[in-house]
């Protein structure tokens, strides 16, 4: 099966970057051996932590009243990461999850980790029946300071929460089952931990412009946009926005043009592509939600989007557009427009009235 956009996304971000993984229960690191295969394939370095040894030449085994490492040990787990892409360190179960939990922090701290895995039957944080897909440090903080969130308790958090505010760019909570939605996935099947908001919407820059660019040339190629020519995909790009992971990576794209409809006080959401093409929307929800609020600021009416694609349909009709006729919007929209028309959705926006005074 090819390669999803998702997943070559996700290793791309993670390319040349180092994981500490930690096995929560006595996993053996056969048990996520794709994972691990994949990450090293795709140069990105992991030191996996267990309950026991994995019995890889390059495990370390640390001592029971150990959270740590000394300096030699760190220096012969350096040389395995260098070597063979992965090490791995054994702790006794006798030490607890507690204290293996805070020596893998403290690896991840000490390795300057990117990121730290933890892998365990729990999966994510839960708050009542809800699973929290994403929590940011200060939400992290308040959990520590009230009632946790279940099944983790009070001082596991707050040992994440420490490597965070330590300087590891992000968490997964994950099972061992999960692990590769998790790390591959929006949507993950666990809980992903940044210091901010991980997904951030914003206009796009010039700077932004050849992602963004090639993003749309993709939605194009599969079928979800109309075929453009580069000057018109730059005109879409100058009223666009963007979705960021973790501030860093372009997920998706969309413009609001007003400046074509303004005279009838509205607008068309343009250009909407993302990683997940429309599949558990996330991305697509952010980016839209956006538009929507600049559309209200602007005292619109109404959004419109036009899509020929069974799966961007669905997603607008989740979104709270109605299916209406192609007279539905103004008629400069199909000027010279050859072929059949694409269907057409419609979004009232409920006016702003000027506060009695």
């Amino acid at each position: 099966m090819a390669e999803s956009l998702e997943k070559r996304f996700y290793l791309e971000a993670f390319r040349g970057r180092a994981f500490v993984i930690h096995l929560g229960s006595p996993y053996r690191p056969d048990d996520i051996a794709r994972v691990l295969s994949e990450l090293r394939s795709n140069d990105t370095r992991a030191v996996v932590v267990c309950a026991r040894a994995g019995g890889s030449q390059a495990a370390l085994s640390l001592p029971a009243g150990s959270v740590g490492a000394a300096e030699k040990d760190l220096a012969r787990l350096g040389g395995a990461l260098l070597r063979e892409g992965l090490a791995e360190v054994a702790l006794p179960r006798a030490a607890g999850p507690l204290r293996r939990l805070r020596a893998s922090v403290t690896l991840a701290l000490r390795f300057g980790a990117s990121k730290l895995v933890v892998v365990d039957p729990r999966g994510g944080l839960s708050l009542g029946d809800r699973r929290k897909s994403f929590v940011t440090a200060a939400q992290l903080r308040r959990l520590v300071e009230t009632e946790g969130a279940r099944p983790w308790t009070r001082q596991e958090l707050a040992w994440l929460l420490a490597a965070i505010e330590g300087g590891v760019e992000s968490i997964n909570l994950t099972t061992a089952e999960g692990l590769a939605d998790e790390l591959f996935t929006y949507e993950g099947s666990g809980t992903l931990v940044t210091p901010t908001a991980y997904c951030r919407v914003a206009p796009l820059r010039l700077d932004d412009f050849e992602q963004a660019a090639a993003l749309l040339r993709r939605g194009e190629r599969e079928g979800f946009l109309l075929e453009r020519s580069d000057e018109e995909r730059a005109r879409l790009l100058l009223a666009g926005y963007g979705a960021w992971f973790a501030g860093r990576r372009l997920a998706g794209v969309a413009a609001l043009d007003r400046t074509s409809y303004r005279r009838e006080g509205v607008a068309e959401i343009a250009g909407l592509y993302t990683i997940t093409r429309f599949q558990g929307g996330g991305v697509g929800v952010r980016l839209v939600q956006a538009l929507l609020r600049e559309a209200r600021r602007e005292g619109l009416s109404a959004v419109f989007a036009c899509t020929s694609n069974a799966r961007a349909a669905a997603f607008f009709g989740r979104m709270g557009f109605v299916e209406a006729s192609p007279a539905a919007v103004p008629a400069r929209k199909w000027h010279g427009r050859r072929g059949p028309l694409p269907r057409v959705f419609v979004r009232k926006l409920a006016r702003r009235t000027q506060a009695a005074g």
